[in-house]
């Protein structure tokens, strides 16, 4: 009797040490995991769009989750605590370049709206307008406004409100010059002005509309 109690506890030390060496194993193969996956985020050249981090995230949480599960050791939680720190620190470094891209973006696609709307180089981050005279404005709203009219469509809020914003700085230019304009132009730059007043009004809310739209199908 003796003999078979023996015999059935060394089988239970002998499972459970197996036990907790797999255990210890599954810790160890998911820290490994992580680590490297962790690894080869860092490694590879990034694209520093909006949806490219959606992806790595998916991928690294899932492997976190399966290493904090596998923990049962205080130094195994404290060695996947770095691996988090050390993953934090790259979607930090990756968020910041997402942004100064974002931002240089959006700085070329505003000088482009503005090359568009008054020649290639002629309005920069300064916005200045003093090469606008009195001899030349006639033709500069005229372009402005066929601009406008011909890619009205295709505006967004932004685009518009960057448009409104270069058509108030014309017509401040304007006021400083309109002494000296011939009364003939001056009434083709009021026909013009109608004209924008006319395309906004109608245009610019729908771009509202449009993108509100685009939103909800998201």
């Amino acid at each position: 009797m003796k003999k078979i109690t023996v015999i059935f506890s060394c089988a239970a030390i002998i499972g459970f040490v197996a036990c907790e060496s797999q255990e210890k194993m599954e810790a160890q193969s998911s820290r490994k995991e992580l680590n490297h996956y962790i690894d080869s985020v860092r490694g590879v050249t990034p694209e520093y769009t909006n949806n490219y981090w959606v992806n790595v995230d998916e991928g690294y949480r899932m492997r976190v989750e399966k290493a904090e599960l596998a923990a049962k050791e205080e130094q195994e939680k404290k060695d996947i605590e770095k691996s988090k720190a050390d993953y934090q620190e790259l979607k930090s470094k990756y968020e910041a370049n997402v942004a100064k891209n974002n931002e240089q973006v959006a700085l070329t696609q505003k000088q482009a709206l503005r090359n568009a709307l008054f020649g290639e180089g002629k309005i920069n981050t300064d916005v200045n307008f003093n090469w606008v005279t009195a001899a030349n404005i006639k033709g500069v709203y005229e372009n402005f406004v066929n601009t406008v009219d011909a890619n009205k469509k295709m505006y967004t809020r932004e685009d518009w409100d960057e448009v409104k914003f270069l058509y108030e700085a014309l017509d401040t230019r304007k006021n400083e010059v309109e002494k000296e304009l011939p009364s003939k132009d001056n009434m083709k730059i009021a026909k013009e002005k109608i004209r924008f007043a006319s395309i906004e009004s109608i245009d610019r809310p729908l771009s509202k509309v449009s993108e509100n739209s685009e939103a909800k199908k998201q």
